[in-house]
This record gives structure tokens, sequence and C-alpha cells, in this order.
């Protein structure tokens, strides 16, 4: 062992420093890897946020696969695309999210940049709020994205939460939303999810969101729409009210859109960031800085899924084919909801389940005690987030009635107190 001051003190180099720091794991992750090493044939990931089919197979799509041979016969070199990645790109998913008169009607108030991912699009965008305003603060709900915070933190911009969410009660009224966000001040940001919800998969009303927009007017704030589940909700026109609504209404917003989920393209990292300014003069310096915002971080986002979305959303066919697609993994996700609802609701009566029928999209919270989610793990080797997250795609018609049971049979037996806790 290398050491600085005699065979008694470890080397404390400069990768980890004099105390040796060592990052806390993802505990999504961290979950995902106790699965993988969890050698018992019937275990099941209820956890990690990606889209499984009834055969437990994350899927490509058909789609996908015909632009990936359209790409492999026709691309021509391997050149950088750029910091602002691929416009045409851009400019599909503008008209997608925003629908194309819409699309048309702000195209000279939109500055897009091509992201690896949406995560990429969140850092990009909160990078750019720290950069305007130092003194900004980015208002997240109380329940969101367990990553949202952490690429707030590492941009550097301040925090403050407002009510979503309440474990006991479920979404919290939407009066008491505003008056929470009432301690917002004029040139703070708002992260809103567009739709299905993570990790609660309950949405704001078309009514809300116009609600919305004329406080955000009021109080001069800045809506940024995290679009992660384009599609997955209630088909692709329904998804996007509250972002069109916000786009019709408000002077300026940010939208950070990812490809993921209603393309299946997570590990291509396929992502846009768009500001939405307030006149045509400021959309080329807000080009800019996009550019040297991702210029300081990776300089070029990747091409592959930027071209395979942009082929598929120029092709007819293929843009039929993809919805086509897309509306049958909707179709599944409801049916799962349907059928969790009916069989918890007679084998676990003493927990509502109401939200499952009230929610849409891959997530929900389940009513379950970290001690519950604990012995689900242990005993049946089901696999759930700490803060009762579920990965709804998870469920199948051979798992689910089986999944229920054990749900069943662990409330009984924590209510009982048969249930003895096991040392993690």
């Amino acid at each position: 062992m290398l050491t600085r001051n005699g065979p008694e003190q470890p080397f404390a180099g400069p990768l980890l420093g004099p105390a040796g720091t060592v990052a806390e794991e993802d505990p999504i992750f961290a979950l995902l890897q106790a699965y993988r090493q969890d050698d018992r044939t019937g275990k099941v990931d209820l956890g990690i946020g990606v889209y499984r089919d009834s055969l437990n197979r994350s899927p490509v799509f058909r789609a996908v696969k015909a632009a990936e041979q359209w790409r492999v016969d026709t691309e021509a070199d391997k050149a950088y695309i750029g910091p602002l990645g691929d416009q045409a790109f851009c400019e599909a998913i503008a008209e997608l999210a925003l629908g194309q008169p819409l699309a048309d009607q702000l195209s000279t108030r939109l500055a897009c940049a091509q992201t690896p991912g949406g995560v990429g699009a969140l850092r990009l965008a909160f990078e750019l709020l720290k950069q305007m305003n130092p003194d900004v603060c980015l208002w997240l709900s109380d329940s969101t994205w367990q990553v949202h915070r952490p690429i707030a933190e590492a941009s550097g911009t301040g925090q403050g939460t407002y009510a979503y969410y309440n474990p006991q009660q479920g979404r919290q009224g939407f009066d008491v939303m505003l008056a929470s966000l009432q301690a917002a001040k004029p040139g703070d940001a708002v992260l809103l999810q567009a739709s299905c919800h993570n990790p609660t998969g309950l949405d704001l009303s078309a009514d809300e969101w116009r609600e919305l927009a004329v406080f955000c007017q009021q109080r001069q704030l800045l809506p940024i729409v995290d679009m992660a589940y384009h599609g997955l909700g209630n088909g692709l026109e329904a998804d996007a009210t509250g972002l069109r609504i916000m786009a019709r209404e408000m002077p300026e917003l940010l939208l950070c859109y990812t490809c993921s989920k209603n393309f299946g393209l997570y590990r291509d990292r396929t992502g846009m960031v768009a500001a939405l300014v307030q006149n045509e003069a400021l959309r080329q310096p807000l080009m800019q800085q996009w550019m040297q915002l991702a210029t300081r971080h990776y300089f070029t986002p990747p091409a592959h899924g930027a071209m395979l979305v942009r082929r598929i959303l120029q092709d007819e066919d293929l843009r039929a084919i993809w919805q086509q697609e897309l509306e049958k993994v909707d179709t599944r996700l409801r049916g799962v909801r349907d059928a969790l609802y009916s069989a918890l609701s007679k084998a676990v009566p003493q927990r509502n389940w109401q939200f499952l029928q009230d929610g849409q999209g891959m997530f929900a919270l389940f009513p379950l005690s970290v001690r519950e989610i604990q012995h689900l793990q242990q005993a049946y080797g089901v696999y759930i987030v700490s803060n009762g997250r579920v990965n709804l795609s998870g469920f199948n018609d051979t798992n689910l009635p089986t999944i229920v049971a054990h749900i069943a049979a662990t409330v009984s037996a924590l209510a009982s107190g048969s249930y003895q806790e096991q040392a993690c």
C-alpha cells in the first residue's frame, strides 16, 4: 500500500483527498444492483424507471429498427454535429410537443439545442437560470424525480419546495400548491412535469394549468416544463396540454424533453432543451448561451438517437407505425392500473388504491411503509424504491396475482406483529 508518512498512514492522493470521501450511490441504482445480485428465480424489479412489456423486455420499437437500418444505409460520415446538435431533430421535437400550428407561430422565439437525454437538458436549463440570475430559486414539488434535486445542486441554483403530494392524502389541493408558491419571488423558476408525474402519476388538469399560467404571469415566475413521458399517459395530444397552455400564455419558458421513454432510446441519450424568449431579437443570444453551456460539458451531443427520431417523425409511414406502438404502451399501462386497482382493493382493502385509477403513466406511489418495502424485498424478492415508487410496467399477467398476494401477506404480517425485521 502506498504511504505518505510511514506504513501506518495510507496515502491520501488527490483523487479522494485526505478524508477519502466517496460519493453516495443513487438509491434506485443501488436497488437495481441488489436485484441483479439476487439469485432467486421469482424476483421482480419494480424500481428502475425503464418500460417493460408483458414479457418483461424493454423492447426496441419497430419504427426505431427501421430508422436504424435507414441510418446504416445512408449515413455518410461521423463528423461532430456541433454543440447545438441536430437542429432538424429539434424542430421535429418542438412540433411534436407544441403541435405544428403553435410551433410555427412560436418558431422565431424558440431557441433549441439537442442534449444527451433529459438529464442533459435539465442541467443546461438549470445552469442557464443560474447564469442569468445568480439569486434565482428553483421551486420543485415535494414529491419529484429523485435526480431533479442533485442536478439543481450541481448547477448551483438555490432550491425551494412547493406542496404537491401528501402520503396520507394523495395529491394535495391545487389551492395548497399555489399557496406554497406564494413564497416564490419574481424571477424564480418553477419546475413542472408535463404529464405522467414521476413518482406519483397524478397530474394537473387543463383548468389547473390555465390558472397556474395566470399565477406565474402575475408573480413573474419562469415555468420549466419537464416532458419525460410524452404519449405514455392519455396520448400525444392530451399529454401536451399543459405545455401548450403555458407556451401560449407565457412570455418565457424552458422545455426539457427526452425521447428515452416514448421512443425507447434510453441508452442513446436523446433529448432537447428549448427556451421560449420574449421576442425574436433574443433568440440568437440564447442560442449562443446554449452553445457555450454545451461546450463546457460535452462539446457535442451524440448523433445516433437524434437521427432516428428525426427520420421517424419526418417519414409518414414510420411515424404512423411509431404512434401505433406508443398507443399500445399507453393501453398496456392503463390495463395494468385497472387490474392492480381491482386486485389490491380486494386483497388489501384497508389501504386506499384509488390513485391507480386517478393517475397515468408508468409510476405510482404505493401506500407501503419502509418496513413493508424491506419485507417484500427480503421475503419475496419484490424490489420497490424505498419511498414506495413502483414502475407499473414491471407487472404482467403472470406475476401480478403473485405480487398482489405478497403485498397482502406483508401488510397482514406487519400489522399482526408476526414479521421480525431482518438486518439489511
